[in-house]
């Protein structure tokens, strides 16, 4: 190999070796941005105890687009609110289980679009989420 040719050959290492890795390529995606996010407020209150055996057996279902004041007359106050943008997080609990109640406006109210049932320990409840909402019935 003659002079000319190593001396290319060394210039291209030694430029590939300054170059260093590519970054990988970005994916993308089709996600929508975020929305705005605040820190949310929250608000606490006493637990309570579960509902006495004789209270009315009630639904989940029966609460779905409810005002959150409906709710609140039927089982009572939430030990937590979380504000979320224009929506909240209800928060009942009591021994049998918690209750999470998402609230959203509709109409000027917030009215109850999802709810779901947890143990203590904080497992989601399946079947029996009907029964942990009977929990907190007054009676």
């Amino acid at each position: 190999m003659n002079f000319r040719g190593a001396f290319a050959l060394a210039t291209l290492l030694a430029l590939t070796a300054c170059a260093g890795a590519r970054a990988p390529a970005e994916r993308q995606t089709t996600t929508s941005p975020p929305a705005a996010r605040t820190a949310p407020a929250v608000t606490q209150q006493a637990n309570r105890s579960p509902a006495t055996a004789n209270a009315q057996k009630l639904r989940i279902s029966d609460l779905l687009g409810r005002e959150t004041a409906q709710i609140d007359a039927q089982i009572g106050s939430p030990d937590l609110v979380r504000l979320e943008g224009e929506g909240e997080v209800r928060i009942y609990r009591n021994a049998a289980c918690i209750l999470h109640v998402f609230a959203y406006p509709r109409g000027g109210v917030r009215q109850a679009t999802h709810i779901e049932a947890r143990t203590p320990d904080g497992q989601i409840v399946g079947e029996d989420a009907d029964d942990c909402l009977t929990s907190f019935a007054r009676s």
